[in-house]
């Protein structure tokens, strides 16, 4: 087998065992109204209702906002507490 063959093997067989090891985080938001925000001030998220969201590595704040007057917002990290507004256009900032 030619040595470059062997070395991109030797990559491929690399890289998937390292990401088999990569640590996988979860944060939930449930709300009645829409809402949108980010994941460290950089991955934009924007949904309406419930969502649950997985992420691949790791991660320190999620901030999310209503986007009406009325209803609830809430948020948590890996099954924790619940944080929860219910202001007006409410924003919530929670972190590990």
């Amino acid at each position: 087998m030619p040595r470059r063959i062997r070395l991109l093997l030797l990559f491929a067989v690399t890289l998937a065992s390292i990401s088999g090891c990569s640590k996988r985080s979860r944060f939930e938001v449930q709300s009645d109204t829409c809402w949108d925000g980010y994941v460290d001030r950089q991955a934009r998220i924007a949904e309406c209702g419930d969502k649950s969201y997985q992420v691949t590595g790791s991660f320190d704040c999620v901030t999310v906002q209503k986007q009406t007057l009325n209803g609830y917002l809430r948020i948590r990290i890996e099954g924790g507490a619940w944080l929860e507004t219910t202001e007006p256009l409410g924003l919530i900032t929670i972190c590990r």
